[in-house]
């Protein structure tokens, strides 16, 4: 047999263990978990800590750049903000991080 031949041999092996392994894995019919309250409150919780750090962040950045971040200029970053960003952030959370200064 030719090593072109024991390659393609080889390789019809490997693809009917991989389709065998596949065919025979048990299937879990069990669907998954329902999320926890403490799970869910977590997780919104994450999202709002998210977004303050991301509305202070934006706060750095403009004084940085020698701005006073206000209202106005807290507004006019949100909305330069790609959508894909401010889908997943809070936007009294952003702007509270953004506009008011952090206690000390």
């Amino acid at each position: 047999m030719s090593i072109r031949g024991k390659v393609a041999a080889a390789a019809l092996a490997c693809a009917a263990v991989v389709a065998g392994v596949i065919l025979l894995w048990p299937a879990s019919h069990e669907a998954p978990a329902a999320p926890t309250s403490d799970q869910i409150k977590a997780s919104a919780q994450a999202r709002l800590d998210t977004s303050l750090k991301a509305g202070r962040a934006a706060r750095a950045n403009m004084q940085a750049l020698g701005k006073t971040p206000d209202d106005a200029q807290c507004q006019a970053a949100w909305d330069n903000t790609l959508p894909s960003e401010q889908k997943s952030l809070n936007t009294s959370m952003w702007m509270h991080g953004c506009a008011d200064a952090p206690a000390p």
